[in-house]
């Protein structure tokens, strides 16, 4: 069997690109209602959303041990308003962005995924938390959404099915209802699920490796990482075979992302 492929993104791309998808999502809420809905399974207006965001951002700062001064939370104001806690993201996006910039990628550091413990990780969090909730943005805001590249998805894919599906969900004891498994497959990489009553397990496949499942997600990278976020509808991708599976595996997953 050959290893699986390599969906990883260099670290500095990583960095320019949260750069990136930080303006892209303030530059939607020039013209958006701070109470607007977001689309999808997040259930938050854009103002929780950019709230939300920030404080992510905070507790990345937390975990890397930065400053007390540059990690504490910041107080919600009432009224809420959207250019106050736009204001805040950026301003914590700049923080973590400056803090990420004095420390080597592989510079150790405490993390929630025992498999990883270093400075990647939380560039790698923030990146896909970032576009993430700027996909959503754009869409509350009725702007079209800007592109994804494809390693990104590719990267985001595993990302959700490894380290949320595959631990997050044991980490805070959800299982499955039922034994099932499920494949998901791009173009240039493939995942299987495993789940039943006592864990949810997650391999990527080697290259030219047959998937055998009960289920099976298939399409675009982009679309099945949206998917798997919660951010697009099932006619958005392709699926085969136990549909319950599937669902099985997106409510699994709104459980371990919440």
């Amino acid at each position: 069997m050959n290893p699986p492929a390599d969906v990883s993104i260099d670290p500095g791309r990583m960095l320019d690109l949260i750069g990136v998808e930080g303006q892209l999502l303030t530059a939607a809420t020039h013209d958006v209602h701070p109470d607007a809905p977001v689309q999808g399974a997040s259930g938050r207006t854009v103002a929780e959303t950019i709230w939300f965001l920030g404080g992510q951002c905070e507790d990345v700062l937390s975990w890397m041990g930065a400053s007390e001064q540059a990690a504490g939370a910041w107080e919600v104001p009432d009224p809420v308003s959207l250019r106050g806690v736009t204001a805040r993201f950026t301003a914590r996006l700049a923080e973590l962005l400056a803090e990420f910039g004095t420390r080597p990628p592989e510079d150790a550091c405490p993390t929630w995924w025992p498999e990883e413990h270093s400075v990647r990780f939380w560039i790698r969090r923030v990146l896909h938390a970032t576009t993430v909730h700027r996909v959503d943005v754009q869409g509350a805001a009725g702007v079209r959404r800007t592109g994804i590249d494809v390693d990104v998805a590719l990267d985001g894919i595993d990302e959700a099915l490894r380290l949320w599906l595959g631990y997050r969900l044991h980490a805070v004891g959800i299982t499955s209802t039922r034994p099932c498994s499920v494949g998901v497959s791009t173009e240039d990489a493939e995942w299987v699920v495993y789940a039943d009553r006592t864990r949810t397990v997650v391999r990527r496949a080697g290259v030219h490796e047959s998937v055998s499942a009960d289920a099976l997600i298939s399409g675009d990278p982009v679309l099945i990482y949206l998917w798997l976020w919660g951010r697009l509808p099932d006619r958005e991708i392709t699926t085969a075979g136990d549909q319950d599976a599937i669902a099985q595996l997106w409510g699994l997953l709104r459980l371990a992302t919440r």
